[in-house]
């Protein structure tokens, strides 16, 4: 049976790697309309990453808003306020190192967050 890519791209995962660091659209595209027809270990390592970085990015991201907005006073907001900045920086250097391995064809996982991100999302 021969199988069907989408807009005839045939690639090896590396489109769908590509596409899923752009966040929830980007990964849905790489998901449902590269990975799917056409699985392949590098698509898939590619989308573990990424969906791992976001949900993670996302936890720590709202926590330290609901902490801020709950249990700091005035003085403690600005502290929360530059550590949400530093943490954004660091994920952008994770989102960077993946984007870059994803445009080369590489499995090079994150820094910090990569093998536990294979082992959570095994599934995918």
């Amino acid at each position: 049976m021969d199988r069907k890519y989408l807009f005839g791209i045939e690639d090896g995962g590396r489109t769908a790697g590509m596409v899923s660091y752009f966040f929830v659209i980007g990964w849905s595209i790489g998901y449902f309309g590269f990975h799917q027809p056409n699985k392949n270990t590098l698509s898939a390592f590619h989308l573990r990453q990424t969906l791992f970085l976001y949900l993670t990015y996302l936890a720590i991201w709202f926590g330290l808003t609901l902490v801020s907005h709950t249990f700091v006073q005035s003085s403690g907001i600005f502290t929360i306020y530059l550590l949400k900045i530093v943490i954004t920086l660091v994920f952008l250097t994770f989102w960077v190192i993946g984007l870059n391995a994803a445009t080369n064809s590489e499995e090079k996982p994150m820094p910090l967050l990569g093998n536990f991100a294979q082992s959570v999302f095994a599934f995918i």
